[in-house]
């Protein structure tokens, strides 16, 4: 018999039944030592909320949760779903703690500093989709100058709105000069297939899907517009940004990291890769039309994804750094001020953060 005391008395111990008393009792030492060395912090650290939207790139959040990459980074994730077109609204759940991190039109981060209340710091990338927004018109209207007194439909405080402003001044126009329609993304939308406004600036699936079934609508500025006379030649550059705050920072920063690396070496990879693209596109097509009423097709959300910007860690810190993304925040911000929706600049060198990736 062995002695509870721990005398070596184990030669009358089969080795098979040794071996399994010897595997218990490893793994009992081992699971009391993580219980008793791994500290609790860490352990809290390691768990993070995330405030999504049905966009491809919370799709790319979530097929990164299915494949397991955030788990394998250490990450024990949870996705906050909210409504479309919700960027304020995720901002001021940021600033009350019940997210610690987001993504958002760089636009809605500007607007959500302003004043100072909410200390958001931008960490990364989720995606580019400048490429994407456009004014569409009904058919008579046929020049930017022709908006003048005309209603527009758009959703303020999103980069919708930026896009808007940014046209107009490239005429000499100002949203004086037209009757501005604030409404949600899908209202505006089913306002201008109505009739009931001039022209709209819709969401990205609402633009193909207007183009798609309102045969005789205009794509009065897009993109590529903004390059060319008149005005400014200044090219618009609107990142969907990856947000949390100065608290989250630092209570929960192992978490943002790793994160980060499952989303841009893990995700995006996925997404690009010539052999799993075409899974990865199903899947991003089946996560934005859950629960849709107005799904988007398999053709609308490739062209929509051929169009966007992912980038792994390297692309993202090396966007970062360079000279023009601060600069279009600037130009951003003093659009704003402006407009008279800042009153003050808020400070980007502070509120942007690249050592995490």
């Amino acid at each position: 018999m062995i002695d509870p005391r721990g005398a070596n008395d184990t030669m009358t111990i089969p080795t098979n039944s040794r071996r399994r008393f010897l595997a218990r009792g490893a793994g009992a030492v081992a699971g009391t030592l993580a219980s008793t060395l791994v500290p609790r912090a860490f352990a809290q650290q390691q768990q993070l909320s995330v405030g999504l939207l049905r966009a491809p790139a919370s799709a790319i959040v979530d097929l990164s949760e299915q494949r397991g990459w955030f788990k394998e980074a250490g990450l024990q994730l949870n996705q906050v779903l909210f409504a479309q077109a919700a960027g304020p609204k995720i901002v001021q759940a940021l600033g009350g703690g019940s997210v610690g991190l987001s993504f958002v039109n760089s636009t809605a981060a500007l607007l959500g500093m302003a004043g100072g209340a909410i200390p958001l710091r931008f960490i990364s990338i989720a995606t580019d989709p400048s490429k994407l927004f456009a004014i569409l018109s009904q058919p008579s209207v046929d020049s930017m100058q022709k908006l003048a007194g005309k209603r527009v439909a758009c959703t303020a405080g999103t980069g919708l709105h930026y896009y808007l402003a940014r046209a107009l001044s490239k005429y000499g126009m100002t949203f004086k000069d037209i009757e501005f329609v604030n409404l949600p993304a899908a209202d505006g939308q089913a306002a201008f297939v109505a009739g009931r406004v001039d022209a709209v600036v819709p969401s990205v699936n609402g633009r193909f899907s207007i183009l798609q079934n309102k045969k005789d609508t205009r794509e009065l500025f897009g993109y590529a517009d903004f390059t060319k006379p008149p005005g400014s030649t200044q090219p618009f550059l609107n990142y969907d940004l990856f947000v949390t705050t100065e608290a989250a920072l630092q209570s929960s920063r192992p978490a943002l990291q790793a994160f980060l690396k499952a989303y841009h070496d893990k995700g995006v990879p996925y997404l690009q890769n010539p052999a799993t693209r075409p899974e990865a596109l199903r899947i991003v097509t089946e996560y934005v039309n859950k629960e849709q009423k107005n799904p988007t097709d398999a053709s609308i959300m490739k062209a929509i994804m051929d169009d966007s910007g992912f980038y792994d860690s390297r692309t993202v810190k090396q966007l970062m750094t360079r000279d023009d993304f601060k600069a279009n925040l600037d130009y951003q911000v003093k659009f704003f001020m402006d407009l008279g929706q800042m009153k003050s600049a808020p400070d980007l060198d502070k509120a942007i953060v690249t050592d995490l990736l």
